[in-house]
Order: C-alpha cells, then structure tokens, then sequence
C-alpha cells in the first residue's frame, strides 16, 4: 500500500517539484556583533578598564519574530468546512499508517519467501532434468529436496542475516547486542581521544553530511556491505546465518571501515585592548592577549555505495547490497538490529500524544500528520518518492494536506515566514510550529540546514538524516534553533 497526498493523487514513483511561493529578493539578517561592555577592574597602583574585542558572534540571526493574528478573514461556514476536511484527511492519513505498519514486516518476510520460492523452482528444474529419470525420485521426494536446496541457498546467501537471530547457541550473539557494544566501544573512543587532546577550553564534534549535527546512524549500511563482502569473498567467503566470533570481527572491522575519527586542535588568538587609569588621573592603553585552545572531532561516516567502491565491489555484489537496503527489507533490517522502535514511541505513546493535541488547531492537525509518517525513510534525493523523504519535504507535504503551499527546501521555508511575518519567539511555540536550525555556514537563507514541526511538550517530529527516518524526539540543540515558524496562519482558500 503506497501512501499518498490526502486529495492530491499523484503517479506513482514519480518525484513532484514546487517552485517557492516567494518570488520577491531575499531580505537581509541583521548580526549582532555582541560587543562586551567596557568594565573597570581595581589594581593596587591603577586602575585598568577593559574593553574587549570579540572574535567570535554567538548568535547572527535574530530568533524573536512577529505573530501576526486574523491572517484570513474566513467565515465560520469555510472555516468549518476546511476542518471537517482536514479531519478527513487525517483520517485517511492515519488508517493508511496504521495498515501499513501492520503489513510492512509481513512484505518483507514474503520477499524474503520469493527469494527461496525462486530458488525452489530452480532446484526443481535442474532435479527434473537431471535426477528422476536416472534415479527415479518420486514427485514428492523431489519437492522435499527442492526446498532443502532452496533454504540453503538463502542461508548461504547475504539474506543469511536475517535468520542469523535463529541461532540460540550459548556462543552466539544476536547482532543487536554486538551493535550496542559497537556503539559503546566508538563512544569510549571519542572520550581517549578527548583525553588526548589534554587541556582544552571546548570540543566541538562535526558530522559531515548530517543536517542536525549529530552522529549518522549507517548501521543499516555498515551490516549490508557485511553480509555481501563476507558471503561474496571469492577466497574466504562464509555464510552470515551464525555470528560467531570469526563474523563478529568482520562486523568490526567493516564498522570501523565505514565509521572514521579525526582530531585535531585549534588555537585562537584574542586580543583585548585594557585601559590602565594611574593613581594621578592619567590613563594609557595595553593590548592584552589569550589563547582559545579547540579540540574539533570529526565523525565521518560512509554509506553503503561509498564503501562499495571502497572495496572495489562488482555490479553483482553493488546489486545484492541495494537489494537488502530496498524499502521491503527494512522493516527486517530493524528487527535485526534491535532499533525496531527507533521512530522514538510506541503505539500506545502515539495514541496519547495525539489525544493531548489541543482540539480543533490546524496547529494540532499538522502534528498528528506528521505522526502518520513515522519511521518513514529518509532520503534527499529521493523525497517524494513512494515513502521517502527528508526534513523540509515532509514539512511540505504535511502542509500541503492542509491546504498550505510552502516552499520545497528548509531555508525557503524559512523565507517565506519571515517576509510573511508568520515569526514567533522560542517562548510562543505551539504544535505545528516550525523550528528551524543552522549548524554551518551554506549560503542559503539564514544558513538554515534543518527544519522540525514542534509536538508540543518540548518534542518534535522531523525527518532526521542520522537516524535515517522521520522520527519522534526531544527538541534539540536549542542553541542552533534560528528562528521559528507559523505557517498555517497564512492559509489561503
């Protein structure tokens, strides 16, 4: 079952495109140079009155904005109308979720089923022709035979790996315990490498390729290129149905392969210009200087294709890793790895969020739309297409199911409600509020990177790149939220 806009049917498979509802030029950001005031500090002989020369601003956005209220004018009549609509369609929304949900491991386990149906048939072929007319096997001995082939065909394959949890041995550890341990044992390593770095003011972590900053989770990359490096080896090729020691140290050495750590320290200069006030009256003025010592750690994390050509793979084995990396085996590739609730909460938890929205808010409305699209995959180049998405897409289609056309990126998005004075304050967010971040300089409007639909409670939902789906979690990273949000106060008929 494909999900599609409520009421805006589209073909299937194919990527839509939206120009930005702004044509006007971009309005400027004002930076505060967050100059320090002058302060006089008491010395025995003199005075010396400082004046401090920042090097660094904290903040160059302003994060307060403006709320404009009685955007449109509309009847009660339309306004009723619209709701009941978009009660609708949250309703189909929302059904659509649930029997989705409901039948994508199913999906998987039936594609899993047609790879060893394939594989019967093919054993079936090669026995008729070959065995029963020179050993006179019975129909039924040859079904039997079929499927012992056909199952261990699939064992000794990469799809192995989803049968690998089978194995109950005293000496064999399910892979969602090795990946806690994994994870465990690159934090460890971050804090040695912070310790190395000896006395440091700050440690600033930088993640290339990840919009929120924050560590990219390729753990779904990390075990596909296992399975087809080890299964496919010409030389030392094994299955990947048992994970015994041998394997586990594959894993390994393929996560720290695809999962790299650099360091380096950073020293700044900075320079302060003192006012000495002498016991007579008479002032003169002295350049004082210290240093800012910066530990910057980079994670870098690669994706199944780049480790692919890293290791030289053939089209065969690059087919068979995006094969296990498809959208039906997802659901299986998360069972594996112990992150099936990764979308941040359970059903009961959805059921409860939603019922504490505020009735009757368009606000609320596009919350629990964003909620249908939980543990949906996430996917810049493919957003739009069948169920993927990224951050600012998923903004856009929730709007748009409420009758709201927003621009396709985040730093668009973000454009249209400044020069549309839908702007609040921090303190003024409510569900469907837009939260928009800035992790580095890009170009592009405000340099925002990410955006978020704010769920009420200090939550949001947002289709985060490290986690590879859209996701329910804590607000986060306060300190790189530029500016917020209110689009549906610009709703149009």
């Amino acid at each position: 079952m494909q999900k599609r806009d409520i009421g805006h049917l589209k073909p299937a498979g194919k990527k839509e495109t939206f120009s930005a509802a702004v044509s006007r030029s971009a309005i400027g950001y004002v930076k505060s140079l967050n100059r320090a005031p002058s302060t006089i500090v008491k010395q025995s002989g003199h005075t010396i009155k400082r004046k401090v020369r920042n090097f660094k601003t904290l903040s160059p956005f302003i994060k307060n904005g403006h709320r404009i209220d009685n955007a449109n004018n509309y009847s009660d009549a339309q306004t009723e109308e619209r709701m009941n609509a978009v009660k609708e369609a949250l309703r189909a929304a929302q059904m659509v979720m649930s029997a989705r949900r409901s039948i994508q491991t199913a999906r998987a386990a039936a594609r899993l089923n047609r790879l060893i149906v394939k594989m019967v048939e093919r054993a079936a072929a090669l026995l008729v022709k070959g065995f029963t007319a020179l050993l006179g096997f019975s129909g039924s001995v040859i079904v039997v035979l079929c499927i012992v082939m056909a199952v261990a065909a699939v064992i000794s394959s990469p799809f192995g790996i989803f049968v690998s949890g089978e194995n109950t041995d005293a000496d064999v550890k399910p892979l969602s315990q090795k990946v806690q341990e994994l994870d465990a044992e690159f934090a460890a390593r971050l804090v040695e490498i912070q310790q190395s770095g000896g006395n440091v003011d700050r440690v600033e972590y930088h993640y290339p390729g990840s919009a929120d900053n924050t560590r990219i989770d390729n753990w779904m990359d990390i075990i596909a290129v296992f399975a087809v490096k080890t299964v496919t080896d010409v030389e030392n090729g094994m299955d990947v149905a048992t994970l015994d020691a041998t394997r586990i140290d594959i894993i390994r050495s393929v996560f720290w392969d695809m999962n790299s750590l650099e360091s380096r320290v950073e020293t700044i200069e900075h320079k302060e210009t003192v006012t000495l006030e002498q016991e007579d009256g008479s002032a003169s003025e002295e350049t004082i200087t210290r240093y800012e010592r910066i530990l910057h750690i980079t994670v870098i994390s690669q994706t199944a294709e780049q480790q692919a050509d890293i290791y030289h793979f053939t089209n065969d084995q690059i087919d068979l890793m995006k094969e296990m990396l498809s959208e039906e085996f997802r659901p299986l590739m998360f069972a594996i790895l112990g992150k099936d609730a990764d979308i941040g909460m359970t059903p009961e938890q959805l059921d409860l969020v939603q019922q504490q929205l505020p009735e009757g808010e368009l606000g609320s409305e596009a919350v629990k739309l964003a909620l249908t699209r939980l543990g949906d995959p996430y996917s810049q180049p493919k957003a739009g297409q069948d169920h993927f998405t990224d951050c600012s897409y998923l903004v856009q289609w929730v709007y748009r199911q409420l009758g709201i056309s927003l621009p396709r990126t985040g730093a668009e998005q973000a454009r249209f409600c400044v020069e549309n004075s839908l702007t609040v304050s921090a303190a003024e967010l409510v569900p469907g509020d837009l939260v928009f971040w800035s992790y580095e300089r890009n170009g592009r409007f405000m340099d925002i990177t990410h955006v978020g639909i704010y769920a009420g409670n200090g939550k949001v939902v947002d289709a985060s790149l490290s986690r590879g789906q859209v996701v329910y979690r804590n607000l986060f990273d306060s300190d790189k939220q530029v500016i917020f949000g209110r689009p549906y106060l610009a709703r149009t008929n």
